[in-house]
């Protein structure tokens, strides 16, 4: 897209008025196989694995451990229906405490939440840049300085980047929340859909946004997905890794939020990115 072009576009844009929403139930209903990723196959191998590998995994199987407890806690999320596991559900606290020992983000404020004696527990690690507070089965997800945030469910992997400066310059906020495991047409059978987020400050709306797309590579919509407002961008059709991207106006923020996933798993897990979207807001989200 042309600068004039783009910053017409960015002029145009309307805030963003958050509303309370229920979390699809589409995406809870897909399969989750278990993915072709060199790890033990059977749950009770691969635990009995990472028990004797316990502080020593390799460096080479660090992700695919996080992406193997994130498949298993798919599918405990997919059992519930969404909704959050009782609190007598030790399986579901050692699945997370598990995922807590191992890196993932925001797993410890799960695990604590689904333990009778909290206390007893380390206390969860702060991400730098963000305030993230659990209120079963949400995370939200708050900007240090409160000028945005999102709402997302116990189930998504976060990984917050915190506050950035890239190569254009500009001070940027980043976050990646990846949905739940579904089928998708890759070598290894399964995959999650990502939410890419990047926040900067409005005066600095036309290099953030241009920076972005281009990164990106992808290209305004004469169509808007669901007849959704705002501004949208696509990937070409023929390239394998779909990208959806849409760019939200806050008072102090803008934010070009990016949704990223192979056939089959980036259209199940669709209704779950504009679940995210009506949660954003300019301060503590809209559960």
């Amino acid at each position: 897209m042309r600068p004039l072009a783009l910053c017409a576009t960015l002029t145009i844009l309307t805030s963003v008025v958050a509303v309370a929403q229920r979390w699809d139930v589409g995406p809870l209903r897909s399969p989750t196989p278990i993915p072709r990723d060199g790890l033990p196959p059977e749950r009770a191998a691969f635990f009995t694995w990472l028990v004797v590998n316990s502080g020593k995994v390799p460096n080479n199987a660090y992700q695919r451990v996080q992406e193997r407890l994130y498949t298993y806690i798919s599918q405990l999320a997919k059992d519930h229906a969404g909704a959050f596991p009782p609190a007598s559900d030790t399986a579901a606290f050692n699945l997370f405490r598990a995922a807590a020992q191992i890196g993932v983000p925001g797993a410890d404020r799960v695990a604590r939440a689904l333990y009778a004696y909290p206390d007893r527990l380390p206390v969860p690690t702060p991400i730098p840049g963000f305030d993230i507070a659990f209120r079963p089965p949400l995370f939200a997800l708050t900007s240090d300085d409160s000028t945005w945030g999102v709402c997302f469910p116990y189930y998504f992997m976060a990984a917050p980047g915190g506050r950035q400066t890239p190569a254009n310059g500009v001070s940027t906020e980043l976050v990646v929340l990846s949905t739940l495991v579904a089928p998708d047409r890759s070598p290894a059978g399964s995959s999650q859909a990502t939410i890419f987020i990047a926040a900067a400050p409005v005066a600095d709306s036309l290099k953030h946004v241009t920076t972005w797309l281009k990164q990106f590579g992808v290209s305004p919509v004469t169509s808007p997905p669901e007849s959704a407002a705002g501004s949208w961008f696509a990937s070409p059709a023929a390239e394998p890794m779909r990208r959806l991207a849409t760019i939200r106006r806050l008072p102090q923020r803008v934010l070009v939020i990016f949704y990223i996933g192979q056939p089959g798993t980036f259209e199940t897990n669709r209704p779950h990115f504009f679940n995210l979207l009506a949660t954003l807001r300019d301060g503590p989200c809209a559960a």
